[in-house]
């Protein structure tokens, strides 16, 4: 059991970069998913977005879990949860996650996460955490 709690920039790209997440429906479930296993105590969410085909999610993990269970419990999921909609493959193997080192860089990984959709062109993007539907679900971060 970790003292401390430490909080990772995850992301987690679509198999061959397809856009599955282009579809609200497809996004929204991936959305769910986070906040499902947000909300039985998994880890604390921060922020979120999914683009057509990765997704960049600032989680902390509950202090049983590892950021390695963190990935599968959401990639797993959602894959799960998906297949009635989607079939074939749906991640690419593996995620990358960075560890937040402090609170600076807790900062930079919140703007890169807001940032990503308006370098990609897409204003006023809803598949975001600071959306009207999730701004006010979000955890705030631990002290870092």
């Amino acid at each position: 059991m970790r003292l401390k709690p430490q909080t990772y920039a995850l992301t987690a790209v679509a198999h061959q970069r397809r856009h599955i997440f282009q579809r609200t429906t497809i996004a929204e479930l991936l959305i769910t998913t986070l906040f499902r296993y947000r909300d039985t105590c998994k880890f604390l969410l921060h922020g979120f977005v999914v683009m057509p085909d990765h997704i960049h999610v600032l989680l902390t993990p509950a202090s049983d879990q590892t950021i390695e269970r963190c990935a599968q419990l959401i990639k797993g999921g959602f894959s799960f949860a998906v297949r009635k909609e989607f079939a074939g493959e749906i991640w690419q193997e593996g995620y990358h996650a960075h560890r937040v080192i402090d609170a600076e860089d807790l900062r930079n990984q919140l703007l890169y996460i807001v940032n990503n959709p308006i370098e990609e062109r897409y204003i006023g993007y809803p598949h975001i955490h600071t959306a009207e539907d999730y701004a006010g679900r979000l955890d705030a971060p631990p002290e870092i």
